[in-house]
């Protein structure tokens, strides 16, 4: 697993890193939402969890740009954590491609039907295990559609910090 000093040393050594971090804590998504909770704001504590986390990457990369998945939720973690680095209010340009018009899905709608009956959480499970599941595209290939999307979106600055959501991060780390 990657950690705060690994990424320093990369930085330091002149690497560029891109980033894909969740979004900080917010509340309880509605399962009838179709939106997945599109315009729910961190709560405090995730306020606080992104800060703490610009904090310690502070002073890290002189040239660091942000992307986020166009939820609410998303662009205030790249916010706060910019405020934690101490870059005040950066450009964070919002792509559906870092949110849910990524590679791995298929039919956000479908996706959303998967969400609404409840059991969410077994269904990824179930996607991370077998490869496949309703409303997404097949794992594998979806991961590496997944990798080439976010590089070519991270064209300029030395870190790239990108806000998105857990599935997403899960289901490239899993395949």
């Amino acid at each position: 697993m990657v950690n705060l000093d690994d990424i320093r040393r990369e930085l330091g050594e002149g690497n560029r890193v891109l980033l894909l971090v969740r979004h900080g804590e917010r509340p309880q998504i509605d399962n009838e939402d179709p939106t997945f909770g599109a315009a729910l704001p961190l709560t405090s504590a995730g306020r606080e969890m992104s800060r703490a986390f610009g904090a310690a990457l502070k002073g890290s990369a002189a040239d660091v740009r942000f992307r986020a998945s166009p939820l609410l939720r998303t662009v205030q973690t790249a916010a706060f954590i910019a405020e934690g680095m101490g870059l005040g209010t950066p450009e964070i340009p919002t792509d559906p491609v870092v949110g849910n018009s990524c590679a791995f899905v298929a039919d956000e709608h479908e996706v959303w039907e998967v969400f609404r009956n409840g059991a969410f959480f077994a269904r990824m499970d179930e996607y991370l295990h077998t490869g496949r599941q309703r409303g997404f595209h097949p794992l594998a290939s979806a991961a590496a559609n997944y990798e080439r999307e976010q590089l070519a979106r991270f064209t300029t600055g030395q870190l790239g910090i990108f806000t998105t959501h857990d599935l997403y991060i899960a289901a490239y780390l899993h395949a």
